[in-house]
């Protein structure tokens, strides 16, 4: 019972499957292709007598031809039913596309016409290129035309059912909303991190993923639909123009981000800077190409000159990037992104070339490795701006450290200063005073001979002569007026001066200055220089001395030096006081001082201190 149960089965689906109509039509599909310098209108074509070869779905590579030459594709279809199938163009960037209906005789049926230099037509439902084919069962021919001024053409094909092709570009439109979201977000992020951050490497990064996403959308053909399909001008200088901007910024990204190991490594900020100028001047030259008389030759030097430059550019901040790749995490995720995009960029060659073909990373390669880079990017910068602003507050707090030493310092210098004062008055000119006193009492009283009264007056001028010399040396050593009014380099003369005609010792000034300086510099500079060239007139016994003032690239070295009997710098830097306050001062001003001396070998002191002070 179950053996003729099963019987009755199987003689019913084979009743069924030859009495109903067949599920699918079967298609074989072969290509013939060629070039030729005469346009399609007028080539003459005998489809019939070509040699064809199957086609196994890989793209067909022409090379790169001149402007007025084109390639053909002649498609033979061997259709075993009818149904409703589109041929579809899949290269988006050729500037004029031509597909024709072709008879066995040779006649030619124009049905599609499109193309970067043809306006985008509203008719269209797809970006690609698409011809509706023949519902005829048997064999149909068509042809395939293409010219693409000065590139090379790189062409492939699909011949689906339109359900099938709808699909697909279902897909590929999904693909690209999701890319367009994420570099979306990502933008969104970068703008709120310039505003809240105030970086500029996130500014310029925003700028960035701009021109790679209009680059993207370019590259895939939506782009022109979108914004000016009625400009097809446009299509010869988006594509490269936003891919050069997207370099552009992206260097000066790096040029912000590495800017303190750039300062080290001169080569690379050479490349840099050398990558930076040749792509204004590319661009330049891209903006007015549209408006230059195109010469047969126009169109293949400018494709040319744009990628060699995008090519060699791209290879230089792998470069530069590898050269950095041991210094910081930053530069390897720099590095680890561009190179994603370097083998992607290699795999679709490879595939355009007929090796190593995928169909989806063939389809959508670019868009995976453009969201993998942004991710990757995006990461990056915000780490590394996160360390940076770290580091900035740690040295903020280190210089606030440093400042409030600094004042403290300061404040102990002045209150020295004043001590050392009130000594100099006490020590100095309360005794010359104290013996004025007495000898005008002595002088005062009856009795003294006036030869004895002559003597003592003299030895009162003398006294009242020292305590003007002092009074002018205590007096110089603080603020004087006339440095405000006169100048550092005046009110230094104008001292030494005065020292000469006091002490009768020569001394030699020379220095370079013509540029006003801060006045605390200049105050600081003043009372170092007075209190060095004052210590070797009283103490070091020299014949002459010399003083010397030279302002450099952001320093300012001063040096006093003297023929005398020098000193034992370790033992009398820690009694000096008038050593220890010049040190206090060179260090104020972020300077440094160096003693050369030794017993009877004269002495040399040397400070170099910052030009713009604390």
């Amino acid at each position: 019972m179950n053996s003729k149960r099963f019987c009755i089965v199987v003689l019913i689906g084979l009743s069924l499957a030859v009495g109903s109509p067949r599920a699918q039509t079967f298609l074989h599909d072969s290509i013939y292709i060629f070039s030729s310098p005469l346009s399609p209108e007028n080539i003459l074509l005998h489809p019939d007598t070509c040699h064809y070869v199957p086609y196994r779905g890989h793209k067909i590579n022409f090379g790169l031809h001149t402007p007025n030459h084109w390639c053909y594709i002649i498609i033979k279809v061997e259709s075993e039913g009818r149904s409703d199938y589109l041929l579809s163009i899949d290269n988006t960037s050729i500037d004029t596309v031509m597909l024709f209906e072709l008879n066995p005789n040779g006649t030619k049926h124009l049905g599609y016409v499109g193309g970067n230099l043809i306006p985008y037509s509203d008719n269209r439902q797809f970006v690609w290129h698409t011809l509706p084919l023949s519902h005829e069962e048997g064999t149909t021919f068509y042809l395939a035309a293409f010219q693409d001024r000065g590139k090379n053409i790189n062409v492939g094909y699909k011949i689906t059912s339109r359900e099938q092709l709808e699909r697909l570009y279902v897909q590929f439109d999904r693909i690209i909303w999701f890319y367009l979201g994420i570099a979306f977000l990502i933008f969104v992020v970068t703008v709120l991190g310039y505003f809240f951050l105030r970086s500029k490497a996130i500014g310029f990064y925003a700028l960035y993923i701009l021109c790679v996403t209009a680059w993207v959308l370019s590259h895939y053909g939506y782009l022109y639909p979108a914004f000016y399909p009625r400009v097809p001008v446009l299509n010869n200088i988006v594509k490269p123009m936003s891919i050069l901007l997207a370099l552009l910024f992206l260097i000066r990204v790096l040029q912000l981000i590495f800017a303190s190991d750039f300062q080290r490594d001169k080569a690379s900020r050479i490349i840099l800077k050398v990558l930076s100028r040749f792509g204004l001047l590319v661009l330049a030259s891209m903006l007015l190409y549209p408006s230059i008389p195109h010469a047969y030759w126009m169109p293949s030097v400018f494709n040319l000159t744009w990628h060699s430059y995008f090519s060699f550019s791209f290879l230089c901040l792998i470069l530069v990037l590898v050269r950095l790749f041991n210094k910081d995490i930053t530069a390897r995720l720099f590095a680890l992104a561009l190179g994603l995009v370097v083998l992607m960029s290699i795999q679709q060659t490879l595939s355009n070339s007929g090796y190593f073909y995928i169909p989806f990373l063939n389809n959508h390669g670019i868009v995976i490795a453009s969201i993998a880079e942004m991710l990757l990017l995006t990461y990056a910068i915000f780490s590394n701006t996160g360390k940076e602003r770290k580091r900035t507050a740690l040295r903020l707090a280190q210089l606030r450290s440093e400042h409030a030493a600094a004042l403290e310092q300061l404040v102990n210098v002045q209150d020295n200063e004043r001590k050392r004062i009130a000594g100099e008055l006490h020590d100095s000119i309360g005794p010359m005073l104290a013996a004025i006193k007495i000898n005008f009492m002595r002088v005062a009283k009856s009795g003294i001979k006036r030869k004895d009264t002559d003597l003592l007056v003299t030895k009162t001028e003398e006294i009242i002569d020292g305590s003007i010399a002092e009074i002018r040396e205590m007096s110089h050593q603080l603020m004087p007026k006339a440095l405000l009014s006169d100048g550092l380099v005046v009110s230094l003369s104008n001292y030494f001066c005065d020292l000469r005609e006091v002490y009768h010792i020569p001394i030699e000034f020379s220095h370079n200055i013509t540029d006003s300086l801060q006045n605390d510099v200049q105050l600081n500079l003043y009372r170092i220089m007075c209190e060095l060239v004052l210590n070797a007139v009283k103490h070091s016994g020299a014949s002459v001395i010399r003083a010397e003032l030279r302002i450099g690239d952001g320093s300012i070295a001063l040096c006093v030096q003297d023929n005398g009997g020098g000193f034992n710098p370790a033992r009398v830097k820690e009694s000096s006081f008038g050593l220890r306050n010049i040190q206090s001062r060179a260090e104020y001003l972020k300077g440094a001082m160096h003693v050369e001396t030794g017993e009877g070998k004269g002495t040399r002191i040397h400070i170099t201190v910052g030009k713009n002070g604390v």
